[in-house]
């Protein structure tokens, strides 16, 4: 099965270094840059019906559609449920709340801090 990370977060140099990195790992992958919610919204449109497993990497604070209303958005169309598609929340918030909040969403692979760490892609490439 293909594979394809879609990066949602908007900070362009972060997204740059995980997508190097990333590339680094595993240069067969297909990575998607996404500013914020809404576009990455519209890229997951493209993958419904396709053979393809897509690990989404989805920033919490962003603007136009933030990760908490995404989540929500996927969740409304039980999006999550399709076999093909892992989410991990990546923040830099250590915010108590935020990871309460997280667990709200049973669906999600995990919660990981910023920076992402080498060993932290490996293990997510690993668990596709």
């Amino acid at each position: 099965m293909k594979k394809q990370i879609l990066i949602i977060d908007d900070d362009p140099i972060y997204r740059m270094i995980v997508s190097r990195t990333i590339a680094r790992i595993d240069a067969s992958l297909a990575i998607e840059q996404c500013e914020d919610g809404q576009v990455g919204l519209s890229m997951l449109e493209h993958y419904t019906s396709s053979n393809t497993k897509i690990i989404i990497l989805l920033d919490i604070n962003m603007p136009v559609i933030d990760g908490w209303v995404f989540l929500d958005r996927i969740t409304a169309i039980n999006f999550y449920n399709l076999p093909q598609v892992l989410i991990y929340l990546v923040s830099s918030s250590t915010d108590e709340s935020d990871l309460l909040k997280a667990k709200q969403y049973g669906f999600l692979g995990g919660f990981l801090h910023k920076p992402l760490h080498k060993e932290d892609l490996y293990s997510i490439l690993a668990n596709a």
